[in-house]
């Protein structure tokens, strides 16, 4: 179950970026991706995120920054 959330999470991220580059600048986005970074990793310390799951949104994040550079 917390893998699918998290998948969803994800992919809604990747769309929101497709779409918002239209209406928002590339820092935002990075600014936005680098806070979910900080969140998850917050979550992995207090025990709501297994950190395997961790590790594979922040991949994903990361995959988004690079990518808006």
């Amino acid at each position: 179950m917390g893998k699918l959330i998290g998948w969803s999470v994800v992919i809604a991220m990747w769309t929101g970026c497709g779409v918002g580059l239209q209406y928002m600048g590339n820092n935002e986005v990075i600014n936005t991706a680098e806070d979910m970074i900080e969140w998850i990793e917050h979550d992995v310390e207090s025990g709501y995120v297994d950190s395997t799951y961790a590790d594979t949104y922040i991949d994903n994040l990361e995959q988004i920054i690079k990518e808006v550079r």
